[in-house]
């Protein structure tokens, strides 16, 4: 027979995957993380950092959590390190840094499994009020009923850090994804060098065509898959 606290405990909710810290927390933690070092960083050092004794506190299991679904952490064996988007992030190496930054932050803010699932319902809509979208989150979700409010306000407050979100409060993931990549890549770059063509063939007879410059560097291969990728996550919606 279960004593009152196994029951307890068996009746607690459990939730689904969810970022508990906006994406603007998340990139403060990963600050502290590569002032210390950036790479294989011991959890003790980053609590003695924060003034924790423990790492079973919320507020820093909080932001590990959240940074990895962002993809701004890697987590092994009580160490932690940044990613390649976090360190881009905190050190842009193309000459229109902060157009770089924000369209890494947009792609940190799609991330999230919960969030790719949320762009693709909410994509060129409005989103619902706090507590609409948080009864969403639990009904329709299943986040946990103590959590849903959380959660409904870290996507809204994330959304509002990386510039997704218009004053009517839409949804515009891929307009903001598009207009940084557009700023990234002026029109007057595209004249120099030899292009080349791709045609694809598409369902219900319709194809597309991509055009890149032949000497096309392996980072903007990556950049054009992740945009594609983000497209599907719309699309699927649609």
């Amino acid at each position: 027979m279960q004593s009152p606290l196994e029951k307890s405990k068996s009746l607690r909710e459990k939730s689904v995957q969810y970022p508990s810290c906006e994406l603007a927390e998340c990139t403060e933690f990963v600050r502290i993380v590569d002032r210390l070092g950036g790479r294989d960083v011991s959890e003790k050092s980053v609590l003695s950092e924060l003034g924790l004794s423990s790492r079973a506190t919320k507020s820093y299991t909080g932001k590990l959590t959240s940074s990895r679904q962002f993809g701004l952490l890697d987590y092994r064996a009580h160490t932690l390190s940044i990613t390649e988007r976090a360190k881009l992030i905190l050190y842009p190496t193309e000459e229109r840094e902060e157009v770089q930054q924000k369209r890494l932050l947009v792609e940190a803010f799609y991330s999230p499994s919960l969030y790719k699932q949320l762009i693709q319902r909410f994509q060129g809509k409005r989103i619902p009020q706090l507590d609409t979208l948080a009864n969403i989150l639990m009904n329709e979700y299943k986040i946990a009923k103590t959590a849903k409010d959380v959660a409904s306000r870290v996507f809204v407050d994330s959304a509002n850090f990386v510039g997704v979100l218009t004053e009517g409060g839409i949804l515009s993931v891929i307009a903001q994804a598009e207009t940084e990549v557009a700023r990234a890549t002026p029109v007057g770059r595209q004249v120099l060098g030899q292009m080349q063509s791709v045609t694809i063939s598409l369902s219900n007879g319709k194809s597309a065509t991509i055009t890149v410059p032949s000497d096309i560097s392996r980072r903007d291969i990556e950049r054009l898959k992740k945009m594609l990728d983000l497209l599907a996550v719309v699309g699927e919606g649609a």
